[in-house]
């Protein structure tokens, strides 16, 4: 009989956050260490007493960076990209045998890169990591910046834990258990999903299909479609849009922020190859972003790769080969991958905090987010993003609804809808990524990333620090509080 797996987790706990305040004017103006350092330069006989206190504070500050490369190299070794380990080693043969046997429920997924080994020596270091941090004396900025890592780590790992163990028990009770752990973890790491932007969403796709003219054979399968879903609430919550005339004014203002970088796209070009979107990154990379000669990023042609996409471990921007763009997509790229995911990180790609270049746990979101609407200012067109992946999560979610449920309820939806069945599959693959039985909430990112921004965008439109807040302040998502205490104390104060 297999037994819950045990895995030495530790009892987390929750830092206790405090509302975060900005400096006023005269705070920022009042430097205590500055004043001190006038004073000492103004009585010279403090110079020997000075001279001893310095040589005390720089062994002190050697000592406290020591231990927090020590707490940094536990915390890192720790971290991992989640769904990698949680996709099927099977993939290709278990899609197979799904789609050729309708008496599956689910594809029978192996998770070969699910490793207890792996989960447990990471578990092991944050333990450790938490023993060092509550011992040692650093600054409350770099405890903070520390202990947001290492909770972010611990998410993952426990996220991990919960999907294995479902994977591995087989007893009625163990395995509600483990459901239950799955589910906490889930929503601990990535969110839930919300009821009635759920409802919302689906209802819009079931409008769709009444408002056509259907054949009596559509009729039919809408009818099933209807009887496949269940019952929906009677009531309809609204959901946001951005308004018509702030998509107008953000679409302004993006173009004349973004003015000297789409002025290096010949206007009197229709098509661009992979290698002369290479070109022009590089060029206005060259021309617009490194006046020091500083900027690491880079253009390049990556085999393999079936999108662009910035890379910000390795400083790149990469292309697939042998592709076509039409100038509005190419304007749409350079303002998303270019203006968006690089410009985030160039401020503070030499920052001791390397998560300000690289990116913040589950940042992500957000950047999307910005990417997302800034490609849709630049083209003039709001479109929703994200959509079929709430709408999947939400069917696993709120109508309990499994694997090939939610695939065929899908199925349909596209078919009345005049969409592609091709793309449906390995949707509700993320969907129910890790285990093929329980939702995986990741995928609600993509939707609630690009609302988040718009929204944000419509109540600071007349902020002067929109762009600033956007563009200008690393690679965290501005509305975590978290995230943007941490910020704040880097840019005044240092951490």
């Amino acid at each position: 009989m297999a037994e819950f797996p045990n895995f030495n987790r530790f009892e987390n706990n929750n830092y206790n956050e405090n509302s975060f305040e900005k400096l006023t004017n005269l705070e920022n103006q009042f430097n205590p260490e500055l004043a001190r350092e006038k004073f000492e330069q103004a009585n010279p006989e403090n110079k020997i007493e000075a001279t001893r206190e310095s040589v005390f504070n720089n062994s002190e500050n050697t000592a406290e960076k020591l231990k927090e490369d020590e707490i940094s190299e536990l915390i890192a070794s720790a971290d991992l990209t989640v769904y990698e380990r949680l996709n099927p080693t099977n993939a290709k043969e278990a899609k197979e045998e799904f789609l050729n046997n309708p008496d599956l429920v689910h594809p029978n997924y192996e998770y070969e890169n699910l490793d207890k080994q792996e989960i447990e020596n990471n578990l092991a270091n944050l333990k450790k990591a938490k023993a060092e941090l509550e011992s040692a004396e650093l600054s409350s900025g770099k405890r903070r910046l520390l202990e947001y890592l290492m909770d972010d780590c611990f998410k993952k790992n426990d996220f991990l834990v919960a999907n294995l163990a479902y994977n591995t028990v087989t007893q009625p009770e163990t395995k509600k258990l483990a459901a239950e752990h799955h589910k906490e973890a889930n929503e601990a790491l990535y969110g839930k999903p919300d009821e009635g932007t759920f409802y919302a969403l689906l209802n819009e796709r079931i409008d769709q299909i009444k408002a056509q003219d259907l054949t009596e054979e559509q009729k039919q399968n809408f009818a099933e479609l209807l009887d496949k879903i269940g019952p929906m609430p009677e009531t309809r919550s609204e959901r946001f849009k951005p308004k018509p005339e702030t998509i107008e004014r953000f679409a302004e203002m993006t173009n004349e922020f973004f003015g000297s970088f789409l002025q290096h796209i010949p206007e009197d070009q229709e098509k661009f190859s992979s290698q002369e979107m290479v070109n022009i990154v590089n060029e206005i990379i060259e021309e617009e972003l490194n006046e020091d000669g500083s900027n690491p990023y880079r253009a390049e042609i990556k085999a393999g790769a079936t999108n662009a996409s910035a890379d910000h471990e390795e400083r790149r921007i990469y292309f697939p080969e042998d592709k076509t763009y039409s100038a509005k997509r190419a304007r749409g790229l350079i303002v998303h991958e270019l203006g968006t995911h690089v410009l985030r990180a160039v401020p503070y790609v030499d920052h001791e905090v390397e998560a300000f270049s690289t990116g913040f746990p589950n940042n992500e979101e957000f950047d999307e987010g910005v990417a997302k609407a800034v490609e849709q200012a630049i083209n003039g067109k709001y479109e929703d993003s994200g959509i079929d992946h709430y709408i999947n999560i939400g069917l696993a979610n709120f109508k309990g609804k499994n694997f090939r449920e939610v695939y065929e309820i899908q199925c349909k939806l596209r078919e009345l809808t005049g969409g592609k069945i091709e793309p449906v599959f390995n949707a509700v693959q993320r969907c129910f990524r890790g285990t093929g039985e329980l939702p995986n909430n990741k995928d609600l990112a993509y939707y609630n990333g690009a609302n988040r921004v718009w929204k944000h965008i419509e109540d600071h439109i007349d902020d002067i620090e929109l762009f600033d807040q956007l563009f200008l302040s690393g690679k965290i998502d501005y509305q975590n509080k978290q995230q943007e205490q941490i910020s704040y104390e880097a840019r005044t104060k240092g951490i």
